[in-house]
């Protein structure tokens, strides 16, 4: 019986406005100036849909110097998979690219070839600690019982504290590489330091406050708060994108979205500059993000 491999290349795109023009906009394979091929890049897969999405599964493979690479599918159960590669081991959140879930069943029957451009989201167009204030400002009015709420954002995650009613609760977000194949986030999060006090006798308290309701919900408001993160990031880094191409169509943000996907490589939290140049006691979130494209998509 034959073994069953994926086969392709791993390039980097050098050229990013003639990659656009062959690649996306005339489809047709990319000027070979634009790109160059990386070598010793992790190539694996990870589990697609349900319980264990992300986990890997055995093997996996690295490019050879001219960046192609084999990987032996006879070990992987056919179900639902994401191609995902990346670079160091010794580095665990630098991922490149992962693809939407396909069947493991369909990845030996063509060269896949993956193309990335990374990207750097500038300090200024991060998400702001005024950001941060105005979507805080918003949850409150949204929130029942909610008096107040402040948020900062630090050199390691938000911290929030706020209070309602009598009841005051103090967390922090911890942000870090989504590593799904949920291709719209960027990001997750896990909330740490978690501290909830409610008013009044524990016994009288439980009897009028469910404190796991109230839980739930600033666990709620979290989620909400890191989706609107992630979504501010992801039009900055296409948006980082499409200002590589002099008098980009105004379709292009679309057209990448679609041919594309984006993966966060690393999260940042930069001290900003003032309009001197001094540095401030704000920071922003930003992070280095690299657009994938292949026929994973």
């Amino acid at each position: 019986m034959s073994v069953v491999t994926l086969k392709g290349t791993l390039y980097e795109i050098r050229n990013f406005a003639s990659f656009v023009q062959t690649y996306v906009m005339e489809s047709r394979r990319p000027d070979p100036d634009s790109i160059r091929s990386i070598k010793n890049g992790r190539i694996r897969l990870c589990r697609g849909e349900g319980p264990g999405s992300a986990s890997p599964l055995p093997p996996k493979c690295r490019t050879d110097k001219t960046g192609r690479f084999e990987l032996d599918l006879s070990q992987v159960p056919d179900g639902p998979v994401s191609v995902v590669a990346a670079g160091s081991e010794e580095r665990r959140n630098n991922y490149w690219y992962r693809s939407k879930s396909v069947r493991s069943a369909a990845l030996g029957q063509q060269q896949r070839d993956i193309y990335l451009a990374r990207v750097t989201i500038p300090d200024k167009f991060g998400f702001s600690q005024a950001d941060l204030a105005g979507l805080l400002e918003q949850m409150k009015g949204q929130v029942a019982d909610l008096e107040r709420i402040i948020g900062r954002i630090t050199g390691t995650g938000i911290a929030l504290s706020g209070s309602g009613k009598g009841a005051t609760a103090s967390f922090k977000i911890l942000l870090e590489p989504d590593r799904s194949d949920d291709l719209g986030m960027l990001m997750r999060h896990t909330l740490t330091n978690f501290r909830l006090d409610l008013p009044g006798p524990a016994w009288l308290t439980g009897l009028l406050v469910s404190r796991d309701a109230v839980e739930e919900s600033i666990r709620a408001g979290a989620r909400s708060l890191t989706d609107q993160i992630n979504e501010r990031l992801r039009i900055n880094a296409i948006r980082g994108f499409t200002d590589q191409i002099a008098n980009a169509h105004t379709t292009l943000a679309t057209m990448l979205a679609n041919k594309a996907t984006l993966t966060l490589e690393r999260v940042r939290y930069p001290l900003l500059t003032d309009q001197r140049g001094a540095s401030s006691n704000h920071r922003a979130i930003v992070g280095d993000v690299c657009l994938g494209f292949s026929q994973f998509v």
